[in-house]
């Protein structure tokens, strides 16, 4: 019965142990490019609207989240327990 528990010790030691001590390393490399934002948000007359390429779309304050382009979700998010004060999310697929 000891030597179940000796070796049960032995098991569990090397098993924390070998984490520790471990060397490997890894390299990741990325390839790509950055393209400039292909939309953007600016507030006319207080309204949200959103800008893409050479079309302008309203952006709906009364919605959580609304997604008049393709690849763009936009979400109206409220700011802290102000009502008033919304942030404006854009998110690119």
């Amino acid at each position: 019965m000891n030597k179940y528990w000796l070796s049960g010790i032995i098991f569990l030691a090397y098993g924390l142990a070998s984490p520790a001590f471990s060397s490997e390393t890894a390299t990741l490399a990325i390839n790509g490019r950055i393209s400039p934002p292909t939309c953007s948000m600016a507030m006319v007359n207080g309204q949200p609207q959103q800008h893409c390429g050479q079309l302008t779309y309203d952006v709906d304050t009364r919605h959580q989240v609304s997604s008049p382009v393709k690849g763009v979700t936009t979400e109206v998010v409220v700011a802290g327990s102000d009502s008033k004060r919304r942030i404006v999310l854009n998110r690119y697929d």
